[in-house]
């Protein structure tokens, strides 16, 4: 019995022990749980202070150092103005249309002997917009070209010619390509002559003078 009685009495006073640590536990985090629920949400007016104070000092957003974009405005469509085309030179000149350098070199030379005033550009398409802008009197064409071939720029050309009226240029196409085929296509697109490559100044020349219908060369 006494060893019964001895051991109750230590498992008493241990449980005594238990039940005030809980309670001193409970009672600490009762009081340190709501403080920081309160510096979090804001109920204590001294945390709202601490955390106005901490918003103040914050680093500001990065996007705030970009101006904001401006707004995009819609394209104001005015009206179409007629299209006039523009007047040819006074003098006869020449548009020389070859994707080579060295080509285009040859035939510029050959019209600086004997002062014709002329422009260069590398592509079928240049070509179409060149007269576009500026009606030349002749154009001397290659026909193999990048970006867009001979016989697609003589077709153009003379579909603008066409929507405007008035006087057809002269399209001498100067190519190494001289099969019958070749010089059939050429003239199913629209030029007046084919002249082969290498050129001559004598048949370049010749060509210019029959095409310049009466029109004196420049001197």
């Amino acid at each position: 019995m006494s060893a019964f009685t001895g051991t109750s009495f230590d498992l008493s006073i241990t449980a005594i022990v238990v039940v005030i640590w809980v309670v001193a536990i409970s009672v600490g985090f009762g009081f340190y749980i709501p403080v920081l629920r309160a510096r979090g949400k804001g109920a204590a007016p001294e945390a709202q202070a601490d955390l106005i104070e901490d918003l103040d000092h914050a680093p500001a957003s990065p996007l705030a150092a970009f101006p904001e974009p401006a707004p995009v405005l819609e394209p104001v469509s005015a009206p179409a103005a007629a299209e006039a085309a523009p007047e040819p030179p006074e003098a006869f000149s020449v548009l020389i249309v070859d994707d080579n350098q060295t080509n285009r070199l040859v035939l510029e030379m050959i019209l600086d002997s004997v002062g014709v005033p002329h422009a260069s550009v590398a592509n079928g398409l240049e070509a179409v917009e060149a007269m576009t802008a500026t009606p030349y009197q002749a154009v001397l064409m290659d026909i193999q070209m990048p970006v867009m071939d001979g016989f697609e720029a003589t077709r153009r050309i003379r579909a603008l010619e066409n929507q405007r009226g008035g006087a057809h240029a002269s399209i001498i196409v100067v190519s190494a390509n001289c099969l019958d085929e070749h010089v059939a296509a050429s003239y199913a697109a629209g030029a007046d002559q084919h002249l082969p490559k290498p050129i001559s100044a004598v048949a370049l020349l010749g060509a210019l003078e029959s095409s310049a219908s009466g029109q004196r060369l420049a001197a």
